[in-house]
């Protein structure tokens, strides 16, 4: 599914990934360890494109994804959490994984005025699949508590479930 082909990363004079290749195959939950310093959050952010590779390649399903923007790989089905999670702290629960949802009938403007059948469909739609992740996370007791006074577990899953809303391919 993901595939890394001798990725060396290099900032300035400082070699952080030196000949990195590894494969995660479709279905397996990975790990990376090391020691600190090792490269393991400059690898993941090789993989998320927040970092271009000095060289290598990475691929998602065979496909070169080296050159694409964070974004792009996301739409390719490539989701990322972070080990401090980035919740929307004044938001619910509810509504950070709603907020996380790809929407494309209602980020148009013209569509939410003269399309408001479709567009209603569609954030009914999101509420259900967000209430789905929620009670697949086990968050049901905390659904409308703003994310902010969550604990550090519970942020974890909230940042999941947010991944989880985009349909990905692999996280």
């Amino acid at each position: 599914m993901i595939k890394l082909e001798d990725i060396c990363v290099d900032f300035g004079g400082l070699r952080a990934v030196n000949h990195a290749s590894f494969e995660i195959d479709a279905g397996r939950i990975t790990g990376l360890i090391g020691p600190n310093g090792a490269g393991k959050t400059t690898a993941f952010n090789v993989i998320a494109g927040v970092y271009q590779p000095s060289s290598g390649r990475v691929l998602l399903n065979g496909r070169d994804i080296t050159r694409l923007k964070p974004h792009q790989r996301a739409e390719a089905g490539l989701a990322r959490t972070f080990q401090i999670p980035h919740e929307f702290a004044r938001l619910s629960v509810l509504e950070n994984l709603m907020a996380s949802a790809s929407a494309p009938e209602g980020e148009n403007v013209f569509n939410v005025v003269f399309r408001r059948g479709r567009y209603r469909a569609e954030e009914r739609e999101i509420y259900d699949l967000a209430r789905e992740t929620i009670q697949l996370l086990e968050l049901e007791h905390v659904i409308d508590e703003k994310a902010g006074n969550l604990s550090g577990g519970q942020k974890k899953l909230v940042e999941l479930g947010r991944a989880l809303m985009r349909d990905p391919k692999i996280i």
